[in-house]
């Protein structure tokens, strides 16, 4: 996801439209992130240090996000839009994620 915010970012808020105008997929979208959010949560609800916290404060995240999705897909995404259509914004939205993912995956293979 961090690469392709960085390398496909005039694509973005395109994609973001598709979002609010196609409610089965933004519908879906919210189910899969919902679910995931769950599981991870069911899984990994540890709070005993800051690298287990923080992997249990993206589960509960996707939670959220996933309930959001499906109840309020337009005006979730539409808070959003103002910041996502600029490229500075979405690349350093990129490169957070993209150092979470690579400490995610330290944190795990480590």
């Amino acid at each position: 996801a961090a690469i392709s915010l960085l390398l496909m970012n005039d694509d973005f808020p395109e994609m973001m439209e598709e979002f609010i105008e196609n409610g089965a997929l933004g519908y879906l979208t919210g189910i899969v992130v919902f679910a995931l959010g769950v599981v991870l949560v069911r899984i990994h609800n540890d709070w005993s240090g800051w690298q287990a916290g923080f992997v249990s404060l993206l589960g509960w995240g996707a939670l959220i996000e996933g309930v959001l999705m499906i109840t309020f897909r337009r005006q979730f995404i539409g808070a959003f839009l103002a910041l996502s259509y600029q490229p500075t914004v979405l690349r350093i939205f990129g490169i957070v994620v993209l150092l979470a993912g690579i400490g995610l995956i330290a944190y795990v293979c480590l």
